[in-house]
């Protein structure tokens, strides 16, 4: 019986094994098929691709300005759907290569000047070159987060004297410190563009903004010399009265009556915290030979130079001692002649002819127009103030700008219908730290201001 079964279950495995056999060879030629008929139709293929006459590439055109416009659309976009309504900062650009191409890109036109139309090309905005403020990099410089700030500074000596014993022939001591405090003063602007000015002419925000903040440097040039926070404000001195900063020719210390080559005294001021403390007396050199009141007079001799050196004290001669000078009295320095009619400062002496500035007398030299002329411009009648167009002192430790840490800058839309608000602000003050470390010149003390 099992004899049986296994005679059926090999032939049963037999005929499946010619079954899948026969399965394996169809599919096989099949596949042979398959290919073949594939083959052909690729073949077909490429020679219609290669009988049709078209670009290896095609290039779909687009521009920098686009993909900027394109950008900034999708920012606004997101702005409106989070319904924001006060400001929004907008990424303009990439990096500098986008912003440069922007720029670059040349605007799309119907008429050129030449009247054939087309495009044409435009050179990007700009804005006319400002002085800014000589004084930064010249000063010492501080950052403050707070509303104000406060100095402070060791006066008098500890009284030492010859002796085995203690003050043995010596006056008590005079150890004293001495405080001022300085309230951070607002410079601000705000000012509407229209904003089919903005759409039309490539590269204006920026532009507006940069011209801004030369503008605010110039501002505060102006009050770091003129201004006199303790007086009002004034169509003659507008520099900000007493919202501005503390300038150079407003501190104390020249002489009542102008005497020709002699140098007054310095002096810290008084000790404490109201808007008068701190208002130091000046060490203040008279040029030997006054200009007086007549315009355009330069008495300056090569004598007042040298006076005027060794009028600061030794110890303040550093690497960092310079000269700040107008540079009209700066001309008048260097056409300086000898009896023989020979400049006295050139090439091989002391005043040093490399780059625009130099040095004069081994002392670096920074020119700044903010400074007093040294004698009238015109022939309008003489005031009383006194004009100092030249200061020399190590800069380091004799002056200090405080900054707060951040500037606001913030753009508007649609304050006014039409119009983009620009809004500009940062605080900032000034302060004489040390009266004893800067040396003030002055020409005339009969000047019309």
């Amino acid at each position: 019986m099992s004899q049986a079964i296994i005679e059926k279950l090999d032939a049963i495995e037999a005929a499946q094994a010619e079954k899948v056999a026969a399965v394996e060879a169809k599919s096989v030629a099949a596949v042979e098929a398959a290919k073949i008929e594939m083959s052909e139709k690729i073949a077909a293929l490429e020679a219609k691709v290669a009988s049709v006459q078209a670009p290896a590439i095609i290039k779909i055109a687009k521009t920098v300005r686009s993909d900027v416009n394109r950008a900034v659309r999708e920012q606004l976009s997101q702005f409106y759907k989070a319904n924001n309504r006060v400001e929004k900062e907008l990424k303009m650009f990439e990096d500098e290569a986008q912003h440069d191409a922007y720029l670059r890109e040349a605007s799309a036109l119907t008429a050129g000047g030449d009247g054939k139309g087309g495009r044409t090309g435009y050179d990007p905005t700009f804005v006319a070159l400002r002085l800014a403020n000589p004084m930064r990099g010249l000063s010492r410089t501080v950052a403050t987060d707070g509303s104000s700030y406060q100095f402070r500074v060791k006066t008098g000596n500890a009284g030492a004297a010859w002796g085995y014993t203690i003050q043995n022939n010596g006056g008590t001591t005079t150890e004293d410190t001495t405080i001022w405090q300085l309230v951070l003063q607002d410079i601000n602007v705000q000012f509407p563009i229209r904003t089919a000015a903005l759409d039309d002419i490539d590269g204006l925000e920026a532009n507006v903004v940069d011209d801004m903040l030369a503008e605010f440097a110039q501002s505060e040039a102006l009050s770091m010399v003129q201004n006199n926070d303790q007086a009002a404000q004034s169509g003659t001195n507008p520099y900000g009265g007493t919202n501005g900063l503390r300038g150079l020719d407003q501190y104390a210390g020249a002489n009542a009556t102008y005497a020709g080559g002699t140098t007054s005294a310095a002096a810290f001021g008084t000790s404490g915290t109201g808007s008068s403390s701190g208002l130091h007396s000046l060490a203040t050199y008279d040029q030997l030979t006054s200009n007086v009141n007549t315009v355009g007079l330069s008495n300056i001799t090569y004598k007042d130079v040298i006076n005027t050196i060794y009028a600061l004290p030794q110890q303040y001669w550093t690497p960092n001692t310079k000269f700040m000078v107008n540079p009209i009295l700066a001309s008048a320095i260097r056409g300086l002649q000898d009896t023989n009619g020979r400049p006295i400062y050139n090439a091989m002496e002391s005043f040093s002819p490399d780059g625009i500035i130099g040095q004069l007398l081994g002392f670096d030299v920074v020119m700044n127009k903010y400074l007093d002329n040294p004698s009238q411009t015109t022939t309008a009648a003489a005031g009383t103030l006194s004009l100092y167009p030249m200061y020399f002192g190590d800069w380091s430790r004799a002056h200090t700008i405080i900054d707060r840490l951040n500037m606001v800058m913030r753009r508007y839309d649609q304050t006014q219908p039409g119009f983009i608000t620009f809004f500009g602000e940062k605080r900032l003050a000034t302060s004489v730290r040390d009266p004893n470390a800067l040396i003030r010149y002055r020409s005339t003390g009969t000047a019309a201001n």
